[in-house]
């Protein structure tokens, strides 16, 4: 299963899948990643909001892993301050 390393500072990250993705937009100042069978993942800052320039770093991240698996590079956004979480759509 390939996955993407958001960077949580102070040497921690947490990670989102990169498999069957099917959006990535920004909804209320977070990063949701929409998957096929309907979940999602959410990348909120508590401190700060995320942006477009945010989903692009995710977009192009998910894009380099392209459905590899293995060790994904560290995406860094505007704010390391993440929570992760996932849900249903």
């Amino acid at each position: 299963m390939g996955h993407i390393k958001l960077n949580k500072g102070a040497g921690a990250s947490d990670i989102a899948s990169a498999d069957g993705v099917i959006s990535v937009k920004v909804v209320s100042n977070d990063v949701v990643i929409a998957y096929s069978g309907s979940t999602k993942t959410t990348i909120a800052s508590t401190g700060s909001n995320l942006s477009q320039a945010d989903a692009q770093l995710v977009i192009n991240a998910i894009d380099k892993m392209d459905g590899a698996s293995g060790p994904a590079p560290l995406t860094t956004l505007s704010a390391t301050d993440l929570t992760v979480t996932g849900a249903s759509l």
